[in-house]
């Protein structure tokens, strides 16, 4: 149904054609309908001394008749195949108008299946394909006849001629070469004819031509319908008959896979290169579509010669035009941002980092609230995503068949763009991997051992040998950045973070991110040179001015003015409040975009923070600066509105920063009296009932600190409820930045704005607000804060109601509704209708995340679609009654005693697997057996019914392929809690072990306390202290080898940026890394090396003071040294020149024993310990 309402668009156009068919209308000379209906039969099939017009407008009257009387054979006088057969005569007539009219009066009068058979057994069905097949001009004409063929499909499609089927092939199969208007018309009456009678489109050849159109068509909606038909028939074991393995499906890897593929044998050589683009993009297009569904994944993915592996093959083959296109079929696959096409690793990473500026982050736009949903991860722990299900699963089969092997072949060998783009995806591919597939399943890391070899061996091509060393280095850089997260870029979301994190995290932040290039010394000669060298004294020409030096000066420790009365000091405090005061038109004018905007507006909130520190004596200096902000914002309230602050140049100027100055100056108490003495605060609410002031309304919600309770909430909630519906909307948006951002005690204020918010009159408003309340309620303080409140949530439809059903998880909240009969009551709607519903709301999620499906907005079919590409959805999932229920043991003993596991368990041991409402009740029952088993309550009920063992054989045996996907799914949820995960790993099923919060890299607590056995087994030419055994580190499978290669984790980033920015993170990330052999470790650099007997070096005992005093590692730089990252193939400058060829024979045997012996560290160690350390360096 899909692929006919996305394609029948175009031919509903052509429906006005018929129009003129009522323009033409005789009036009824009779009263009785009988003798009316015989007047216009007589006029009908005479065929001399009626005009053809005269024919037109009986035939219109007929309708009306029709209409008027309905389908009652008693009243026409006449029975329904004389009618036909008077009908069919106007088929035959010479005139194009009068046929089109039998053709509407035909479809208005096939009722139901006895009608049609009629029809059938009178063979009008040759005249309905005479009438498609005719000349295309014709096109009234052809669209009713298709209007009449999807009656008929409506009416009872098993009854579908295959003489009109024949037509609508030759149609798709031919028309695009012919430019047949009606070709995609056609073509989707066929899908739609595949899905209710895929045995007559079969026979004919229809699929053949489904799959050809898929190759013609270019258009992301279409294309995906199309193939969506094939997948569908896939599904189901009775319709899969009609599919011929290795044949139909593997048609759309054709351009691919065939080098000399030619889509039409008479395509002229001067278009060959553009059609092959074109036929590229539309086989990536149905490859992605194919693998956004199970039926697809698991034919593709089967043992045996797959397309899968047909692909990943291509990746071996130096056809630089099909790898270029097979990357961005991966990256389309695994929902990556593509890169730009460049030959600089640095600017392609920097396309796809996360926090690049995005057009919605703009302040006419989404701002804070866009990017703060990008930037700063959801609050769900481990809620199951079903989307890292899907991925998991997709990743781990494409590992499987070698895509990483051929990833490393692509990096060495192909051109610099190809490369670049190869290698990001080989860095994305392994973080995915090690953050949502089990550890036990992290077999990939072989491949890089390869890429290893490569650098460091003489026997390959040297340029392949140093792209090899450039894509580890370039890994290196990936794998830090991954290990840094996403960061703010917008100075707004970064200051939201800075002060919602504890004041022992800002001055680690701050002292770690802004390493200053001058050195501070705390005397009062070095601060006077400094304040002279930094030109702000004696330079009018302000941009001139040394601001990095400025920005040292304001963070110089125990300066302000309280300590330093020094008249330079205050010269110097002078210069720049005039500079920033927006009367003097200084920094307020200076672009957005202008060069030092960013560092300007960082030095001036520092700026901001010192007057404060200051106390006192900066009083007077920040007061007449609030003042004056003050002036600035009052002096357009009252101005009509093309007079107000957006028109002065508020969204291009840096005057929309003084707002993170007012925001600096909110966080502090005592800064706050001096705002509510300068009437900020009343300014700005006035400022929240005026028109037009959506930008001044957005500034101020974004930057105002909240933390306390004063007039900053009083300003938010006034927004929230005053405003226009933009500004309320983006309020109630802002509610999600703060509770993301983690402002303090957001239960105690936040969860009562959003519940006022739930009763907004704009339903934009309300379903944003229950939706960032979801969110909330993953922390247990919120969900106690909203039943404490008590919400009327029932005006909001099912998703108040699964609102409603976070609170059963508690016992407060399930005593709550438990005493007002609302459990009992919703047991049984969900035993009856609501199990049912839940599969429809899961499945509508997967499709608007999978898809190019959206869900229409109130009740509308018209969806406004853009180009723009959306992130990376999450699916998480939907709160179920008895998931709810098994949080608690009340809730348990509750479904223990409807027997509701006993129940559902039937319907999963015994399916009605033929029918699609059979279908429908067991992926109800999995997903309700599901929810039940995500907590350790629920899964004793489920082991009690022994259920478990069944849904595993329905995921690896079942016949209906969806099936196969909700039990994947369903298991996911079920390993949600450790006993879970037990459970599922004693019957064969490895599961993910860590929460959505964890650092990456992840490393499982199995993998440390294995690793740190195999460590303390180690032969005694490793001598570890009592330290090394509690080091955490990433470790790979037993199979693997445990390789390390060392680096300094003191040298900066090379691209971290000078400005205010902030980490999402805690604390500093342990230097684990599952790119083992690129990180570096302080088990490797503090005790693994110092342990190795080395030639030519004399061993100090860990009492020898001399030891303790240079600990250093070979490794980490020298004090005042400039540390730099070296390749594989680079000399050591410590090396006292060591024979090249001996090096490399060494190279050769280190690199081949590092990948082959996989277990033990010890044999590596052995090898290694012949060598010099600055010959280790080298290797």
């Amino acid at each position: 149904t899909a692929a006919t309402r996305t394609t029948c668009e175009y031919s509903s156009n052509l429906n006005r054609l018929c129009d003129v068919f009522d323009c033409t209308v005789t009036p009824f000379s009779f009263t009785e309908p009988s003798d009316n209906l015989r007047e216009i039969l007589q006029n009908v099939t005479k065929p001399h001394g009626v005009s053809n017009m005269r024919k037109l407008g009986h035939l219109n009257n007929f309708v009306k008749l029709l209409i008027s009387i309905g389908h009652c054979e008693e009243k026409f006088g006449f029975t329904y195949e004389e009618i036909i057969i008077c009908l069919r005569l106007a088929l035959l007539n010479e005139a194009k108008e009068v046929r089109a009219a039998g053709l509407r009066a035909l479809r208005y009068l096939i009722r139901d299946s006895s009608v049609l058979q009629k029809v059938l057994r009178l063979q009008v069905d040759y005249l309905i394909s005479r009438c498609i097949d005719i000349q295309q001009s014709n096109e009234g004409e052809r669209t009713q006849a298709l209007r009449l063929v999807r009656k008929m499909i409506t009416v009872n499609a098993l009854l579908f001629p295959s003489s009109v089927t024949n037509s609508l092939i030759a149609v798709g199969t031919d028309g695009l070469q012919e430019r047949d208007r009606m070709v995609r018309a056609a073509i989707a009456i066929v899908c739609e004819l595949a899905l209710k009678n895929p045995e007559v489109v079969a026979r004919r050849g229809g699929l053949s031509t489904i799959l050809k159109s898929v190759i013609d068509c270019q258009l992301s909606r279409i294309n995906e319908a199309l193939i969506t038909t094939v997948l569908h028939l896939l599904n189901h074991p009775h319709t899969r008959q009609y599919v011929r393995n290795d044949v139909e499906l593997e048609q759309i890897l054709a351009p691919f896979t065939d080098f000399h593929y030619r889509h039409n044998a008479d395509t002229a050589e001067s278009q060959l290169k553009e059609d092959r683009e074109a036929r590229f993009l539309s086989s990536r297009m149905a490859i992605v579509a194919a693998f956004r569904s199970w039926s697809g994944i698991i034919n593709l993915c089967r043992t045996g010669n797959s397309g899968i592996q047909s692909l990943i093959g291509l990746l071996c083959i130096p056809n630089m035009e099909v790898r270029k296109g097979l990357m961005e079929v991966f990256y389309e696959i695994f929902r990556l941002p593509l890169p730009i096409v460049t030959q600089d690793f640095a600017e392609a990473l920097l396309s796809v980092d996360p926090s690049r500026c995005q057009d919605s982050w703009r302040l006419s736009d989404g701002f804070v609230a866009a990017e703060a949903k990008v930037i700063l991860p959801h609050r769900a722990r481990s809620r199951p995503d079903l989307m890292e299900n899907y991925l998991a699963l997709v990743l781990s089969a494409f590992i499987s068949s070698g895509l990483l092997e051929g990833l490393v072949e692509v990096v060495t060998s192909s051109e610099d763009q190809v490369s670049v783009r190869a290698i990001i995806l080989l860095g994305e591919l392994l973080h995915m991997a090690n953050t949502i597939l089990p550890h036990s399943h992290s077999h990939h890391l072989h491949c890089l051992p390869s890429l290893i070899n490569m650098a460091a061996s003489f026997d390959i091509p040297q340029e392949k040998r140093l792209r090899a060393s450039a894509a580890v280095n370039h890994l290196k850089r990936f794998h830090d950045k991954k290990k840094q997260g996403p960061k703010p870029h917008s100075l707004y979301l970064d200051h939201i973070v800075r002060q919602s994190a504890s004041s022992h995290h800002r001055r680690e932040t701050h002292t770690r991110l802004h390493r200053d290039i001058y050195a501070i010394k705390d005397t009062e000669e070095a601060l006077m040179l400094n304040l002279r060298d930094s030109q702000i004294l004696n330079h009018k020409q302000n941009l001139d001015w040394n601001w990095l030096l400025i920005a040292t000066i304001l963070k110089w420790p125990n300066v302000n003015l309280r300590n330093n009365k020094d008249e330079q000091m205050h010269k110097f405090v002078r210069r720049l409040l005039y500079f920033y005061k927006p009367s003097s038109k200084l920094y307020a004018a200076l672009e957005l975009d202008h060069p030092k905007a960013r560092q300007l507006t960082v030095v001036g909130c520092q700026f901001i923070q010192f007057l404060i520190e200051s106390d006192e004596d900066g009083q007077a200096y920040l007061e007449e600066l609030v003042k004056d902000m003050v002036a600035w914002l009052s002096s357009t309230s009252g101005l009509k509105p093309d007079h107000c602050l957006q028109s002065n140049g508020l969204l291009t100027t840096l005057s929309q920063h003084y707002f993170l100055f007012l925001g600096t100056l909110s966080a502090n108490p005592n800064a706050v009296k001096l705002l509510e003495k300068c009437s900020l605060f009343q300014c700005l609410l006035n400022l929240s009932s005026v028109k037009n002031q959506d930008a001044v309304l957005k500034l101020a919600v974004s930057t105002l600190d909240y933390s306390r309770d004063g007039l900053a909430r009083v300003i938010l909630s006034k927004i929230l409820t005053a405003s226009t519906d933009v500004c309320r909307l983006y309020a109630t948006k802002h509610l999600r930045v703060l509770l993301r951002a983690g402002v303090e005690f957001f239960s105690n204020w936040g969860m009562e704005l959003l519940v006022t918010q739930l009763h907004d009159h704009s339903k934009a408003v309300s379903m944003e607000a229950l939706d960032i309340l979801d969110e909330a309620c993953e922390d247990k303080a919120n969900l106690h804060a909203l039943i404490q409140l008590k919400p009327a949530l029932s005006h909001l439809g099912d998703k108040g109601l699964l609102l409603l059903l976070r609170f059963l998880s508690i016992p407060k909240g399930f005593s709550y509704l438990n005493e007002r009969g609302y459990v009992s009551k919703q047991l049984e709607r969900w035993q009856k209708e609501y199990n049912l519903k839940y599969v429809d709301l899961i499945e509508e999620l997967l499709n608007e995340a999978l898809t190019t499906y959206r869900k229409p907005v109130d009740g509308d079919n018209y969806v406004r679609r853009s180009n723009q590409r959306l992130q990376r959805p999450n699916v998480y999932l939907p709160v179920h009654l008895y998931g709810q229920l098994v949080h608690d043991k009340t809730g348990c003993h509750l479904l223990e005693a409807q027997s509701v596991v006993p129940d559902l368990s039937y319907t999963v041991r015994s399916p009605m697997l033929d029918s699609w409402e059979g279908i429908k009740q067991l992926k109800a029952a999995l997903w309700a057996l599901g929810n039940i088993g995500s907590s350790n309550w629920g899964l004793n009920l489920l082991q009690e019914e022994n259920v478990i063992p069944d849904i595993l054989a329905l995921a690896q045996h079942c016949e209906v392929l969806s099936i196969r996907g909700t039990c994947v799914y369903v298991i996911g949820v079920m390993a949600k809690t450790r006993q879970g995960c037990e459970v599922l790993k004693q019957y064969g099923w490895d599961a993910v072990r860590h929460s959505r919060r964890t650092l990456w890299p992840v490393t499982p607590e199995e993998v440390e306390t294995q690793m740190t056995s195999e460590l303390s087994s180690v032969p005694s030419t490793l001598s570890l202290n009592s330290e090394s055994t509690s080091s955490r580190h990433n470790s790979e499978s037993e199979s693997q080898p445990n390789m390390y290669i060392m680096d300094d984790d003191r040298c900066e980033i090379s691209d971290q940026s000078d400005d205010a920015s902030v980490h999402l993170r805690s604390k500093p990330a342990k230097d684990r890394s599952p790119f083992t052999i690129l990180a570096s470790t302080r088990f490797v650099r503090n005790r693994f090396l110092n342990s190795l007997t080395l030639p030519n070096k004399k061993q100090r005992s860990t009492s020898d003071p001399k030891a303790l005093g240079s600990s250093r590692t070979p490794t980490e730089p020298k004090p005042g040294g400039q540390s730099r990252t070296r390749t594989l193939t680079e000399p050591t400058m410590l090396s006292p020149h060591p024979p090249h060829r001996l090096l490399a024979v060494i190279c050769r045997a280190v690199s081949h024993r590092l990948v082959c012996l996989v277990d033990s560290i010890s044999h590596c160690c052995l090898i290694i310990l012949q060598c010099p350390f600055d010959w280790l360096c080298v290797l």
